[in-house]
C-alpha cells in the first residue's frame, strides 16, 4: 500500500472550524482499473471515493458511508463506500459519451444522489440530495446546508494517478472574529488541483493558512478492500428464489456472478445451487454482487 493513501484531520485552534484531507493513489489505481471509464466518468468515480473517505472520518462513526447514484444518463451507476477501518471500494458504469457542457443531472440521468450511513449500534440513516450543479462538490454542499445544517465545503481533484480532496466544516460555537469562516473559505478556494494532489498536507496547510493556527492530527492509512465472498453470493441466490435460479441454470448451464467492485467471479453449477437451497440462509445479501 502506498503511504500516500491516507486521510488526515486538521483543526483551526482559534475557531470552531475543522478540516479533513484525503489522497488516494494505489487504492485509486486498483479501483479505476476495474471498469471501462474515461474522462469525466473516471473523474467522478475518483471524486466520489474521496468524498466518502472524507465523510466517514469527519463523522467519526464505527461503520460505513455509501454514496450512490442510479439513472439513465451516460453514467448510469455510481456506488462508492468507505468504512471506519479506512477501506474504500467503488464502481461506476458508463454507457455513453459525456458532453463537455453536461451538468450532473444530465451525466447521470437522475435528479438526486443517496448517502447511506451505517453504524454498528443504530439503524442505517439515509439522506437524499438533489444533483445540483456541475461538480459533486456543488451537490454535497447543498446537501449539508439543507439536511445536516453544518456549513461544509469540498474541493476535489482527480486524474488517472491520484484522487484527492479537502473538506472544511464549520462547527457549532462562536468564531473568534466574525470574518474567520469567510476568510478560511476564501483561502481554501485558492488551492489548485496539483497542490491538493502532490503537496504533503503540512506544506499545503502552510501555503493556504500560514496566518492561522492549525493543528494537524496523525494520518490514517487507506486501502482498497472488497467484502464480497462466495458465501454472500450464495445468499444472493437465496434471495432470487429456487425457481428463478433453476431457470438461469437451465438456460446458461451455470450461474455466474461478478462483483462490480473487484471483478471477482463466483460460479455455481447444479450441485452448488442444490446445496445452497438445501442449507438455507448462509449469510446476509451483499450489495457487492450484481
Amino acid at each position: 500500500m502506498n503511504s500516500s493513501d491516507r486521510s488526515q484531520r486538521f483543526l483551526f485552534e482559534d475557531h470552531p472550524i475543522r478540516g479533513q484531507h484525503v489522497t488516494l493513489e494505489q487504492s485509486w489505481k486498483e479501483i479505476a482499473q476495474q471498469g471501462e471509464l474515461e474522462g469525466r466518468g473516471l473523474s467522478l468515480l475518483g471524486e466520489a471515493l474521496v468524498v466518502v473517505a472524507l465523510l466517514v472520518d469527519t463523522l467519526k462513526i464505527d461503520g460505513s458511508v455509501t454514496l450512490q447514484i442510479r439513472g439513465t444518463g451516460p453514467v448510469e451507476l455510481l456506488v462508492v463506500e468507505a468504512n471506519s477501518k479506512h477501506e474504500v471500494r467503488g464502481t461506476a458504469r458508463q454507457v455513453g459519451k459525456i458532453e463537455e457542457q453536461m451538468d450532473l443531472q444530465q451525466i447521470f440521468g437522475s435528479d438526486y444522489l443517496v448517502i447511506t450511513i451505517k453504524t454498528e449500534s443504530a439503524e442505517p440513516h439515509q439522506g437524499i440530495a438533489p444533483l445540483r450543479g456541475i461538480n459533486l462538490s456543488d451537490a454535497l454542499e447543498y446537501y449539508f446546508a439543507t439536511s445536516e445544517q453544518l456549513p461544509t465545503h469540498f474541493w476535489l481533484a482527480c486524474d488517472e494517478k491520484n484522487a484527492s480532496g479537502i473538506l472544511i466544516q464549520k462547527l457549532p460555537g462562536k468564531l473568534k472574529d466574525d470574518d474567520a469562516w469567510d476568510r478560511v473559505l476564501h483561502l481554501a478556494s485558492t488551492v489548485t488541483d496539483d497542490e491538493m494532489q502532490r503537496l504533503a498536507l503540512d506544506d499545503l496547510l502552510h501555503r493556504l493558512f500560514n496566518e492561522e493556527i492549525v493543528r494537524l492530527f496523525d494520518p490514517h492509512a487507506i486501502k482498497f478492500s472488497c467484502s464480497c465472498s462466495r458465501e454472500r453470493t450464495a445468499a444472493m441466490l437465496l434471495s432470487l428464489g429456487k425457481a428463478e435460479a433453476s431457470e438461469i441454470l437451465e438456460a446458461e448451464g451455470e450461474i455466474s456472478v461478478s462483483c462490480e467492485f473487484c471483478s471477482a467471479n463466483y460460479s455455481f453449477d447444479q450441485i452448488d445451487v442444490e446445496q445452497v437451497f438445501s442449507e438455507g440462509a448462509v449469510a446476509p445479501p451483499s450489495a457487492t454482487t450484481h
